[in-house]
């Protein structure tokens, strides 16, 4: 693997834990070169019509709607680490509940709660 390559996914990580990209990057490096394409090149890494924000709370919801407890954390996180505020988070959170339902809710809530005690933060 390319170490320009893992850097690069690391900045657009923002922070948030994933190891099973650094497991991929060491199995397969020719894959994670492709994934690195997809993730940072074509979406979280390019400014495109949306921002990252935007961007990030739209996995948020996503995620929570899918009940993807991993999904729902790394993207919490991220989104407030690019300046998303934790009610911005709970909205996107409660949208999801509409497609995914008050468990994909629940998760999104709980996992914002728990992320902020971590970061200690507060819910304002």
């Amino acid at each position: 693997m390319k170490t320009d390559t893992w850097e690069e996914f690391q900045k657009a990580s923002l922070g948030a834990e994933n190891t099973a990209y650094e497991v991929i990057a060491r199995l397969d490096p020719e894959y994670f070169g492709h994934l690195k394409g997809i993730f940072v090149d074509a979406t979280f890494g390019r400014e495109g019509a949306l921002p990252r924000k935007t961007k990030e709370l739209i996995m948020v919801g996503i995620t929570c709607a899918l009940s993807r407890p991993r999904g729902v954390r790394v993207h919490i996180e991220r989104a407030l680490n690019v300046g998303a505020t934790p009610k911005e988070i709970l909205e996107a959170a409660e949208v999801a509940a509409i497609p995914g339902g008050m468990p994909g809710l629940w998760l999104g809530v709980e996992t914002l709660q728990e992320v902020l005690k971590r970061r200690g933060q507060e819910f304002k």
